[in-house]
């Protein structure tokens, strides 16, 4: 028993020194932070998947509680799991296709600061599609990020002014990053957009994930970020072959 205590405490240490640095980050997003040894992000990998399912659980319950006291109205249905006959499909999505897509999309950028414009122009296309019901945005909108990312090369910046753009510019571009993230997944649920502003409440828990990812892409590169991602969609995914 004592080993088990000692077990458990030591994890519990884990977790704590994993939400300080993660928190430290947060408080200063630096564009220019070395990556870190691949030994520190195994140790981190758990207490980061732990802490991601902690607020996700937590996020339920206090939109559960608001649907309850009638303070806002019953939420929209979770639709990404309604076709259990396609488990095996839905699974690999989840687990291996989704995280490999959406860190291209939303973490990659952080590291390569020009291609941020690709996942602006992507989630507002994708998010009008949603409002407009209109699937000719997804085309057009990233043809024109193609064209606002050949006029940003054209500008001859002087490295030191580019630096320091960046530098000024990341805070607000990561943060924002994570928002377009969370907003995304609005599109996992039936009619978000019926519900008004509280529908944001059901995305907290993909929002807090997106300051995660992306606090372990600019810590410890992409890969692993795709692998965190891979981890905390686990769960869901898992439920889902479970007969969720």
């Amino acid at each position: 028993m004592p080993h088990l205590h000692r077990f458990y405490f030591y994890k519990l240490l884990m977790i704590h020194q994993t939400l300080k640095d993660f928190l430290q980050y947060l408080k200063n997003p630096n564009p220019f932070i070395r990556y870190d040894k691949p030994s520190v992000f195994y140790n981190q990998l758990f207490p980061l998947v732990i802490i991601a399912l902690m607020f996700a659980f937590s996020s339920v319950i206090f939109t559960g509680i608001l649907e309850f006291t009638h303070i806002i109205p019953k939420m929209p249905e979770f639709d990404l799991f309604k076709n259990k006959e396609q488990k095996g499909f839905l699974f690999l999505m989840v687990v291996v296709v989704a995280p490999i897509l959406e860190e291209l999309i939303f973490r990659f950028q952080l590291k390569n600061f020009s291609f941020g414009f690709v996942c602006y122009f992507i989630v507002i296309s994708y998010l009008l599609s949603l409002v407009l019901e209109t699937r000719i945005l997804i085309i057009t909108m990233p043809i024109l990020a193609v064209v606002l990312i050949s006029i940003y090369f054209s500008i001859s910046f002087k490295k030191l002014n580019k630096l320091i753009f960046i530098k000024r510019f990341f805070p607000f571009h990561f943060y924002l990053t994570a928002i377009c993230f969370g907003l995304v997944h609005l599109s996992n649920f039936s009619n978000p957009f019926e519900y008004g502003f509280p529908v944001i409440l059901l995305v907290m828990p993909q929002l807090f994930a997106g300051l995660i990812l992306g606090y372990v892409r600019m810590r410890f590169g992409l890969s692993k970020s795709m692998m965190m991602h891979a981890a905390y969609n686990l769960i869901p995914a898992l439920a889902l072959i479970a007969g969720y």
